[in-house]
């Protein structure tokens, strides 16, 4: 079994609006997400505080990943508004998935067959994230749930251990998917483009990916 899980609990402050339900060629950006995860996992659920705009986005039958409209079924699960790795513990608490796929809700390139490959590297360790440059890329991710869901919630109960994402990879078994073999699946590394600003969006529009 591997759910999916996407976070949009982000303030969006640089971007001046609300990334999630922003339009990305015609369609809310955090929808995007959901129908590349609704294609390699099920369910999938959108992560995200209960005032949060994009929260009308999840509301289909988890049974079918798809609506009669086209858009990915997806449920809503609680962000509890303090981080990302709080968001994480919440997705893996609300799931009774083996492994989760993560992602974040402002990835508008993401490739299926990069995600279908992650998928099939999860039993491999208890988690699979992909290294771009010198970071590994933990919002496009896959976590085995139970060791996370420990892991995440003993970093949360222990601040001083730090709440970044990368610091739960590091504490897990994490499988390491290097440069050279995502690449051959999404050459241009644009799975990891994130939209943070006008700049962003406006180079996204227009063919090129953003300057990182």
């Amino acid at each position: 079994m591997v759910a999916a899980a996407v976070l949009v609990g982000g303030a969006s402050r640089r971007m001046g609006r609300d990334k999630a339900t922003m339009p990305v060629g015609g369609v809310e950006l955090a929808a995007l997400v959901l129908r590349v995860a609704a294609r390699v996992a099920d369910p999938v659920v959108l992560v995200a505080p209960g005032d949060h705009p994009a929260r009308e986005l999840a509301a289909g039958p988890l049974a079918s990943r798809r609506r009669p409209s086209g858009r990915a079924a997806a449920r809503w699960v609680a962000d509890p508004g303090l981080g990302p790795l709080a968001a994480l513990a919440a997705a893996l608490a609300a799931l009774d998935a083996e492994h989760v796929l993560v992602l974040a809700g402002d990835h508008p390139g993401l490739r299926v067959e990069l995600l279908a490959h992650l998928i099939g590297r999860r039993g491999q360790g208890e988690a699979v994230a992909c290294r771009r440059g010198p970071r590994l890329e933990p919002l496009v991710a896959v976590y085995r749930r139970a060791p996370a869901l420990a892991g995440a919630r003993a970093r949360l109960a222990a601040p001083a251990a730090g709440w970044s994402l990368l610091g739960l990879l590091a504490a897990l078994r994490t499988v390491v998917v290097e440069e050279d073999e995502w690449r051959a699946l999404d050459p241009d590394g644009r799975s990891f483009v994130d939209l943070d600003d006008p700049a962003d969006l406006a180079a996204w529009d227009s063919g090129l990916e953003p300057p990182r």
